[in-house]
């Protein structure tokens, strides 16, 4: 263990700490939403719909939408609508896809439940969503959902009065991962997404060591017998000049994603000419850099310069 954590910084200890760190989030963030409804009902599509707040800042969610075909349990999200009064005053909404974190084995998309209703608040149609999981569900099943979820977004545009042409991605940890992957190694049939924000991402998936099996149960192995798997699980890899603008932001005590896979990640695309920001969290830990106020604030503010602006 001890050599496993000088070779990567990331043990697996701290891996199951971090998960039942972020499972509490969950609680917290069901709790909230919980004590915030101000009324649940179904809509004429059977989900069931909520609305959030009180006044003209209301957010409603449509819960449990499924946006694939194969209608695995797994394989449906949370959409959440801007305030109604936004809603009557503007035709079409900027959307951003939220992915949640958990490595890839655990998670729901109630993680990012708070996140999620800031960005709706400030005119954003936010489709949070649950993804199939490892080990069950081994690499690219994550990121085909993801893929899948994107391409909902642009199909049901007008009914969700969403702007196809302004598409963003937005995720934690092992979301992050995902976010990133997903704006780096486009598909020919993936819509263009104009953004991404990726925060507390493990982006270099070379950096764990070659006989680690911490991502087995993700990638199928370890590095040393799929080198090739992890190469292509790895944002950094697809890096090219045409991605779109990214945001990284971590925290600098982050005990289970060390830092460096950002500022390497960051460096990668500056090199390569992609405008990024790289947003550091003083002193705050993996945990503690996904509930801080400032890393959602600052991330919807980069949301809106390049898909409001």
């Amino acid at each position: 263990m001890t050599s496993y954590k000088k070779c990567c910084g990331i043990s697996i200890v701290g891996l199951f700490t971090g998960l039942f760190a972020t499972w509490s989030l969950v609680a917290l963030s069901s709790w909230s939403m919980a004590q915030e409804a101000q009324e649940s009902q179904r809509d004429s599509r059977g989900f069931t719909k909520r609305t959030l707040g009180s006044g003209p800042s209301r957010v409603k969610v449509h819960f449990d939408v499924s946006y694939c075909e194969q209608n695995d349990p797994l394989q449906v999200a949370d959409v959440y609508m801007p305030p109604a009064g936004d809603i009557e005053h503007q035709a079409r909404f900027p959307a951003i896809l939220a992915i949640h974190g958990g490595a890839w084995v655990a998670g729901d998309k109630r993680f990012d439940a708070l996140h999620c209703r800031k960005m709706a608040e400030q005119g954003y149609v936010v489709m949070a969503i649950n993804y199939r999981l490892a080990p069950k569900h081994k690499h690219p099943a994550q990121i085909d959902d993801c893929r899948e979820a994107l391409r909902w977004l642009k199909d049901h545009a007008q009914e969700y009065h969403i702007d196809p042409e302004r598409l963003g991605v937005w995720g934690y940890s092992a979301g992050g991962h995902l976010a990133a992957l997903l704006a780096t190694d486009r598909k020919s049939q993936d819509p263009a997404i104009k953004v991404c924000v990726a925060g507390g991402a493990p982006v270099d998936l070379r950096m764990i060591p070659e006989d680690s099996r911490a991502l087995a149960g993700f990638l199928g192995g370890t590095r040393r017998s799929l080198g090739e798997v992890y190469l292509q699980a790895s944002p950094i890899e697809h890096v090219s000049s045409d991605d779109p603008p990214m945001m990284l932001y971590h925290g600098d005590a982050d005990e289970l994603v060390p830092i460096g896979f950002a500022s390497k990640m960051h460096k990668k695309l500056l090199d390569t000419g992609v405008a990024c920001e790289y947003f550091v969290l003083p002193g705050r830990s993996h945990i503690m850099a996904f509930v801080d106020a400032k890393g959602i604030t600052r991330s919807i503010e980069f949301l809106d310069r390049y898909l409001k602006n």
